[in-house]
């Protein structure tokens, strides 16, 4: 049920930490995320949400081009601005790229559209949403393909990276980001920009089950903000990004206890690990529809709640003693999104995020496509069943 409550005190807006980007911009840590478009019993109140996340204090605002509801955002924008609740200058906005336009006539006028439904004339942040231009139709089930995919080409990648320079340049876009990349595609974009045009953000999956901390190191190393979304694993996710094998993050054991020990919520103690990692260095994006939630999931960005002894029973402490609870427990598989080669060679859930298919050039990807053509063809023709069953005893 949503429920919302006038009567609620916003949060100081100047203890909610903020996260330095290259350009000395200040990126608040903590972000509303307003994806829906699989949810349809919030979409008629999405609107009065995101003014009231506003209301309390957030100053960020995580969109997509994918999430099918910037017009709705914009909307909520300009009744915020025009009730004082905030001004332009203090709202950071971030949108994303759609795969579906990621060539190089279409980034440009999606950029526009964007700004448009936002009714904004730039936004502080413009992700590339996915690394390859692979897509599926709003609601698609769990089992859908496009016959069109492609693993990572990074030559391709690039023609839409320089079009995103230019939204930079033109004052469209502030600064600009990825999503969903892996440590070697993210070496190959570092490799080949500048101090200008070099990606300052990636977004990707974390939670206290999935922390992926070497790519969140590596990102940190190089100057970059990483940031999480399904930050409270997404109890909430479209039906085909869930399977038996997932486990849950807020009932965990360890987080149960601690939200036990500290008097708060096992989402409130999810956000202060998310809060606390890196010394604060990571960002988050949560959503929430009632008043009181969305509070608590802000209020987590201003001050470290967990304890030493609480936070590496979440996070570890680098001792085989005290690994922490991270299971590796991904939640996007992404199979929506697999190309012909990753079906045909019956990669498993790990195909998307494991580097084995990443390619400088289409060339290099033709050469790879033939030879797994002929590799089939020869498993076609030789492979067989044999009718050898095992009887315990002999």
């Amino acid at each position: 049920m949503i429920t919302l409550n006038s009567q609620l005190e916003p949060i100081d807006t100047s203890q909610v930490t903020q996260l330095l980007l290259p350009d000395g911009t200040q990126m608040p840590q903590a972000a509303m995320g307003t994806f829906h478009s699989d949810n349809p019993d919030l979409v008629e109140m999405m609107e009065d949400i995101i003014v009231e996340a506003i209301r309390l204090g957030y100053r960020h605002l995580d969109s997509a081009t994918a999430y099918q509801n910037e017009e709705v955002v914009g909307k909520a924008i300009k009744r915020a601005l025009h009730e004082g609740l905030v001004t332009r200058d203090e709202l950071f906005v971030t949108t994303k790229l759609w795969n579906k336009n990621m060539s190089k006539d279409e980034v440009i006028p999606a950029c526009e559209l964007s700004l448009q439904l936002l009714g904004l004339e730039y936004v502080d942040m413009y992700v590339v949403h996915w690394p390859w231009p692979n897509f599926h139709v709003p609601g698609a089930a769990g089992d859908a393909s496009n016959e069109h995919a492609v693993p990572y080409i990074h030559d391709d990648f690039m023609t839409v990276w320089e079009e995103m320079t230019k939204l930079k340049k033109g004052g469209k876009v502030k600064n600009i980001g990825t999503s969903n990349q892996t440590q070697k595609t993210m070496e190959l974009l570092l490799r080949d920009t500048d101090e200008f045009n070099r990606p300052v953000y990636n977004q990707m999956e974390l939670h206290p089950l999935f922390q992926q901390k070497q790519l969140v190191r590596y990102l940190i190393d190089n100057n970059m903000v990483p940031s999480g979304y399904m930050s409270l694993g997404s109890p909430r996710r479209p039906g085909r990004d869930r399977f038996a094998e997932h486990q849950s993050d807020m009932q965990h054991p360890v987080i149960l206890r601690i939200a036990e020990e500290t008097g708060l919520t096992p989402p409130q103690v999810c956000l202060a690990w998310a809060h606390q990692r890196e010394n604060n260095k990571v960002g988050y994006v949560s959503m929430a529809e009632r008043s009181e939630w969305i509070k608590t999931n802000l209020e987590a960005a201003t001050e470290n709640i967990l304890s030493k002894e609480q936070y590496e029973d979440i996070d570890g402490d680098g001792t085989e003693e005290n690994p922490g609870i991270n299971t590796n427990n991904r939640l996007i598989w992404g199979q929506v999104f697999f190309w012909p080669e990753a079906r045909l060679l019956g990669h498993d859930r790990d195909v998307l995020w494991n580097d084995n298919q990443v390619f400088e050039n289409r060339a290099d990807y033709d050469r790879f496509r033939k030879a797994v053509g002929e590799f089939h063809q020869v498993w076609k023709n030789t492979a067989v069943d044999l009718p050898i069953k095992y009887i315990p005893g002999e």
